[in-house]
């Protein structure tokens, strides 16, 4: 009679395994998927942050505004005023990232960058960062007139 039970046992134990296993593995992966798109969003705002810190105190020459906004969105993608080959956030492109200067009579008041139309792929769900993260910072670097 004992070993009867213990047969039926044992087909219980590999159901209830697999059942508690598959909500486990449920469990940890929206874990996983809820912490990568915190890192990705974190390392977004880092970046964002480190350019608009940059460009407050870059120079900018009036003759010549699109190398600034292409220096700080070299910051952005690579972490350097210099394009490389690798981005700090994977599929992050140069048309995610936007740059924008106040101007005042030609003089730049404050500058905004922020990320837009970036899709994050998740395990379960994709993710898209539009207009966010974003930083604004107050321009107080030198002016430069090559042009004038």
């Amino acid at each position: 009679m004992t070993s009867m039970r213990s047969h039926s046992r044992r087909g219980n134990a590999i159901i209830e395994f697999a059942l508690g296993w598959s909500v486990l593995w449920l469990l940890f992966s929206g874990v996983y998927q809820f912490g990568y798109a915190f890192y990705i969003y974190n390392s977004l705002l880092t970046s964002v942050a480190n350019a608009a810190e940059l460009g407050s105190k870059l120079d900018y020459d009036t003759a010549h505004p699109s190398a600034y906004t292409t220096s700080l969105t070299n910051m952005v993608l690579y972490g350097d005023t210099i394009a490389g080959t690798n981005t700090l956030v994977p599929h992050l492109t140069s048309s995610n990232v936007s740059v924008n200067v106040t101007l005042n009579n030609g003089m730049p008041m404050d500058l905004t960058i922020s990320i837009s139309n970036y899709q994050l792929d998740a395990i379960f769900k994709q993710f898209t960062f539009n207009g966010k993260p974003r930083a604004t910072t107050v321009y107080a670097g030198k002016v430069i007139c090559t042009g004038c």
